[in-house]
């Protein structure tokens, strides 16, 4: 029935459920998946009085560990994936809305389910608990499978 799945994630504990899941379903249909880690921009008001260098420095030190972080969790999710017997691919993009980005992939790569948990706790993100899981429930026209 499914094909190609994309699996999101943001490194969290509950994101690396949606990952195992997506992982284990793919394994069982014998579907390839596309595991997606979308970092947010880090935007810095110019004109602000607190935009000193060394503040500068800091959010481009953040910025820095976060795709970092997205190179790790993307390599420990490809990992799993060959250990299973999953083809996968590997997708790292930057975008400030990783609903639209995670909906592209999806559509980009012809994937037929996305596979997601039903929040992360990571990043901004953090601070809008399940907003992209919503937005992605909402928008997409590809079947979601939400897992907790």
């Amino acid at each position: 029935m499914y094909r190609h799945i994309v699996i999101p994630t943001d490194g969290s504990e509950l994101a690396e459920h949606g990952v195992a899941h997506g992982l284990a379903l793919a394994k069982s249909l014998g579907a390839k998946v596309s595991v997606i880690f979308v970092v947010e921009p880090t935007l810095v008001p110019t004109s602000a009085p607190e935009t000193s260098g060394r503040f500068l420095e800091a959010v481009a030190r953040y910025a820095e560990l976060r795709k970092e972080q997205a190179t790790s969790v993307l390599d420990r999710a490809a990992t799993a994936a060959k250990e299973a017997g999953v083809s996968c691919e590997t997708i790292q993009v930057e975008n400030g809305q990783p609903h639209q980005a995670i909906i592209a992939a999806a559509g980009d790569r012809g994937c037929d389910l996305i596979v997601m948990s039903s929040h992360g706790r990571s990043g901004l993100s953090m601070l809008l608990i399940g907003s992209v899981t919503n937005k992605v429930l909402t928008n997409a026209k590809t079947p979601v499978l939400v897992c907790q």
